[in-house]
């Protein structure tokens, strides 16, 4: 089965040494891995399928081409991907999520934001990267500059830099990059606006997506009953 994912997305997946091509294609059969590509999200995606007796042909680029694979039938499936009203019109989701995603705005400490949701955003400007999901309450916000940004590093240094109001994240993703660039304690946090779970999806009405949808579920169990999930968990704790 044809599955494609996104290369920078810590630490449910990304490059172990933080570099990556544009694209990359790998063959993964049962008992083998991905090279250098790893991640909470791939290991349970990985077992789950090999479990049922996939060979896994994974796609490995950054979101909207790995959304544009997808809607295009170059690939099968599509993860980790978030629920909101426009994806489910056209996407069939797992029963079983992959991982959360919690939503909050990342702010400099001498911010003069005082949070009472999402309205106390109004008139400034807030970073975000591209193609991300955070729930429909933001996608109909206005009042706000919502500014795309490429990668969650270029964020952090536009909101360090003062460029940015604030800077919407996944906390669980943004906190890993953090530490990874050696900003722990840089920034406050405001409070969590959304969460989201996220899953493995397909495209309504192609033939196959539910089978492979349902398959993935089951591979999932078998991992939960074998004790590899809890493993996987332990690994990423």
């Amino acid at each position: 089965m044809r599955i494609a994912t996104l290369y920078d997305y810590p630490p449910f997946g990304f490059y172990e040494d933080g570099r990556a091509p544009p694209i990359l294609e790998v063959v993964v059969p049962p008992g083998s891995d991905a090279g250098r590509f790893q991640g909470y999200s791939w290991d349970i995606v990985r077992e789950s399928f090999h479990a049922q007796g996939y060979t896994i042909e994974l796609a490995i680029t950054h979101w909207a081409r790995a959304m544009a694979s997808v809607k295009e039938g170059n690939v099968e499936l599509l993860y980790p991907t978030g629920m909101n009203t426009e994806r489910l019109a056209y996407f069939s989701y797992s029963e079983s999520p992959v991982n959360d995603a919690a939503f909050l705005v990342y702010v400099n400490q001498d911010t003069d934001i005082e949070w009472q949701g999402l309205a106390s955003l109004e008139g400034k400007t807030i970073g975000m990267v591209r193609g991300y999901n955070f729930g429909d309450e933001w996608s109909e916000l206005e009042g706000i500059s919502k500014y795309p940004l490429n990668s969650i590093e270029q964020g952090f240094r536009m909101l360090q830099r003062g460029r940015l109001d604030g800077f919407a994240g996944y906390e669980t993703n943004w906190n890993y990059v953090l530490k990874e660039m050696g900003l722990q304690g840089s920034f406050d946090k405001l409070p969590e606006f959304g969460s989201s779970k996220e899953y493995v999806v397909g495209l309504k009405g192609n033939p196959g997506t539910e089978r492979l949808l349902r398959d993935f579920d089951a591979g999932l169990q078998a991992i939960r009953e074998s004790g590899e999930y809890q493993r996987i968990v332990e690994r990423w704790r």
